[in-house]
């Protein structure tokens, strides 16, 4: 049975993705493909490591989408990748703090990380549905 957390993730999801296939430009669907690539692989890691979330794994799934996005943002004329950097960059910073402090607490941890995840793809969405100013 999925949570309330997955299943307002995964709506999410839907929202970004109709965004960026019906209002968005390449950016947007690069970006939204990103995200559901990500957001696949680390449901797959999850079910093979038993959900835990301190795996090896899923910092190099965050670190990929980390290196996406960056490409994503060097021409893009859009800012939302840039802002999606900086939750992908928190992200990994979550990852690496429970690595050095083995007594930060597990909940705080998968808390930060949903509310990163939900954050970056927030701004993919909104970058698909807000049409860009007029230069």
């Amino acid at each position: 049975m999925l949570s309330p957390v997955q299943i307002a993730f995964i709506l999410l999801m839907l929202v970004t993705i109709t965004g960026a296939v019906m209002r968005g430009g390449p950016v947007e669907r690069r970006g939204a493909a990103l995200f559901f690539a990500g957001w696949t692989a680390t449901l797959i890691a999850q079910a093979v490591t038993f959900g835990l979330t301190e795996s090896l794994s899923l910092f190099t799934i965050d670190l990929v989408v980390l290196v996406g996005l960056i490409a994503l943002s060097w021409k893009s004329p859009r800012p939302w990748p840039v802002y999606a950097c900086g939750f992908q960059v928190m992200t990994l910073a979550i990852h690496v703090a429970g690595w050095v402090d083995q007594d930060l607490d597990l909940a705080f941890r998968q808390g930060f990380l949903a509310l990163m995840g939900f954050a970056a793809t927030l701004t993919a969405a909104a970058g698909a549905w807000m049409r860009p100013k007029a230069p």
